[in-house]
């Protein structure tokens, strides 16, 4: 006999063995009816008949007892527990602000200087607004809106050319200008105008083209 059929032979009876045992052992599981209804079943009143070949019934058969455990209904009735998640350890927690600082009762002295300064301050304001007022009393000289074109003439007999836009005025130097404005001093590139009835009044430099 060859290696190979013992083999087979081997493997067949594990397979025998194995079909055996499953199919035999599940032989004595099958079910049984219940006592309750294998007594319905030959009670002629419940419309039943005995099975044929089925034993007679001795007596009344016991009901298998079990164990009975109490429903406790409290356990059900329970409030559910909450749940806190915790910090995310993958976001950034940005720290408590600081607790805000006490607030400072000012002393007597304090409220003192700070009347005083109160005072001094509205004291200085009443004084700048009355110098504005008494300065906006002082006559001040009109502005010069003429336009100093340039000069001509001799040295001895320059003449300075003013515009207003439309005429052309030609002033020597110490004459006026509309009665309002002073030619005092001719320069080369510049004239200096002053202001009649101002004598106070420093007067103003103009280039040549302003």
């Amino acid at each position: 006999m060859s290696r190979q059929r013992v083999l087979l032979i081997v493997l067949g009876v594990l397979v025998l063995i194995t079909i055996w045992r499953y199919l035999g052992a599940g032989g004595d599981d099958l079910p049984v009816a219940p006592p309750a209804a294998a007594a319905r079943a030959g009670d002629p009143e419940d419309g039943g008949a005995p099975r044929p070949g089925a034993p007679a019934a001795r007596g009344k058969a016991s009901a298998p007892v079990h164990e009975v455990v109490d429903l406790r209904v409290a356990a059900l009735q329970h409030d559910p527990e909450s749940y806190r998640p915790g910090r995310d350890p993958w976001r950034f927690v940005e720290p408590p602000p600081p607790p805000p600082l006490p607030i400072h009762q000012p002393t007597a002295a304090e409220r003192a200087a700070e009347r005083a300064a109160a005072e001094q301050a509205a004291r200085l304001r009443a004084e700048a607004e009355e110098r504005a007022r008494l300065e906006a009393l002082i006559p001040k000289p009109p502005p010069f809106t003429l336009k100093y074109l340039g000069n001509f003439g001799a040295p001895d007999r320059r003449l300075a050319v003013f515009t207003d836009g439309k005429n052309i005025f030609n002033v020597r130097e110490g004459g006026t200008i509309d009665g309002k404005f002073t030619v005092n001093h001719i320069g080369f590139e510049s004239v200096d105008v002053g202001f009649v009835g101002f004598p106070n009044t420093p007067p103003q430099r103009l280039p040549a083209g302003r």
